[in-house]
């Protein structure tokens, strides 16, 4: 357990608090809360898209029609979508009224 001098190394040391501890140790970084949003809100749609600026969505919309992009702008009546799957030389203004479904990928 100790070096040639009787000493304990710094290693040992931390496993044994890790050992003490019982494995309950958890640093803040290693779990990221997601942002909550309020269901029952008449604005829920344009909370989640205003979480998700800057990162792909897929939105299924009243008319069975899916699209897939990044959004960009979140307005109050419509939301912003660039690098549409399928259609990369376009971009989509879809209004919120018209959003059935947001479907977004979960963090890691």
């Amino acid at each position: 357990m100790g070096d040639r001098h009787g000493r304990i190394g710094f290693g040992l040391i931390v496993v044994l608090w890790c050992v003490l501890a019982g494995g309950n140790v958890t640093l803040p970084f290693a779990q990221a809360e997601e942002p909550t949003v309020e269901l029952n809100s008449p604005e829920v749609l344009r909370q989640i898209f205003e979480q998700q600026v800057g990162k792909r969505v897929k939105v299924k919309l009243l008319s069975g029609q899916d699209l897939d992009g990044k959004v960009t702008k979140v307005g109050t009546q419509a939301v912003g979508l660039t690098e549409l799957s399928g259609m990369e030389f376009f971009d989509a203004t879809v209004r919120l009224d018209q959003v059935a479904a947001v479907i977004v990928r979960r963090g890691k």
